[in-house]
């Protein structure tokens, strides 16, 4: 749900004008399922660097390579010399995941031209990817402590409220910074963290329908009214955030929400939300350089019909296989080392 409303947003901006905040929804959503993994090997004292970094390799790596590969290819044929080198560098920062750093040094995300960069969308993976390079760090110094849980706790709540502090004073200062910078963006992953540990530490999160239906209105208000024109991440943030938060601690007990988040179709999406993701943007993109013009309404639907199928094979053909092969490690890493050649 939370990538179909940035896919949305990007295709139909008019339908849903706060789409873009799928993206901090999926922060928080990330931050719980990535804080539950660590906390539950970490307390049977099997947590393993290198296990964890290759589960994260196996997971992005092999999609993202394919779609590397076939923007630099694309590119090759359609795009004009400074425009391919531009793409080149988005290319190497995303193989490095630091695309968020690369467009925070360029103009902004809702700037006239970024609709000319394929890759724009790859920062939020830098965001991602930096968290999974300092939380596990974190965490498994808290372990070492007597008091661990409650110093996990602190941390959580440190990061947090530094990191949203961040936010709200490079709001006005520097917007740029604001959207792009992992110091300004982690509080919403630790927003997930903290419900992943309190609940690790025996405290009870489940809350009542109201609260879940709560957090449902909390993110369908911030789809339909948050625009490109606020300011963003900020204050507003919060409300996406808190409705994704309500959702997740509610465990369940909403039987309406878990009866939809099982409906086969929304199960389906949730198979290819990778690599729809990874898709939707470049091939927008690229039909908006190569064209010099708006998409139609119909021609959009062929766009996006063009987007669920390329995702739909590359979960099929490429995804689905490789976590299901007996040496889908050593792929995964041969994947990400040609990503990284790419990039170089």
């Amino acid at each position: 749900i939370a990538v179909l409303s940035v896919v949305i947003f990007h295709y139909f901006p008019s339908l849903l004008p706060g789409g873009f905040v799928g993206v901090d929804i999926f922060f928080v959503i990330s931050g719980y399922l990535i804080t539950s993994i660590i906390l539950k090997s970490a307390s049977n004292k099997s947590f393993s660097y290198l296990d964890f970094y290759k589960r994260r390799v196996l997971r992005i790596f092999p999609a993202l390579s394919i779609v590397l590969v076939s923007c630099l290819i694309v590119g090759w044929v359609y795009l004009f010399q400074d425009d391919y080198k531009l793409l080149g560098k988005h290319v190497f920062s995303g193989s490095f995941f630091i695309s968020n750093f690369t467009l925070w040094s360029e103009s902004g995300y809702f700037d006239s031209k970024s609709y000319l960069k394929p890759l724009l969308h790859l920062w939020s993976l830098g965001i991602e990817e930096q968290f999974y390079i300092i939380w596990p760090v974190v965490i498994l110094l808290c372990f070492r402590s007597k008091n661990h849980n409650r110093n996990i706790v602190l941390s959580c709540a440190t990061i947090f409220i530094i990191s949203y502090a961040i936010s709200i004073f490079t709001m006005a200062s520097d917007g740029g910074a604001n959207y792009y910078s992992p110091a300004s963006r982690f509080w919403e992953l630790m927003a997930g963290a903290i419900i992943s540990t309190l609940r690790f530490i025996g405290i009870n999160t489940s809350l009542s329908k109201l609260m879940s239906l709560l957090g449902i209105i909390l993110i369908a208000l911030s789809i339909t009214m948050i625009d490109e024109k606020m300011s963003f991440p900020g204050y507003i943030a919060i409300i996406p955030v808190l409705g994704a938060s309500l959702i997740i601690a509610s465990n369940g007990n909403d039987l309406v929400v878990s009866k939809l988040l099982s409906v086969r179709p929304v199960v389906f999406f949730g198979l290819i939300s990778y690599p729809l993701y990874l898709w939707h943007w470049p091939i927008y993109s690229f039909y908006r350089s190569i064209f010099a013009g708006l998409p139609d309404y119909h021609e959009l639907i062929l766009l996006l019909l063009s987007s669920f199928f390329l995702a739909i094979l590359t979960y099929y053909l490429i995804e689905k296989p490789l976590r299901n092969a007996r040496n889908k490690y050593i792929t995964a890493i041969l994947l990400a080392l040609s990503v990284f050649g790419t990039g170089l």
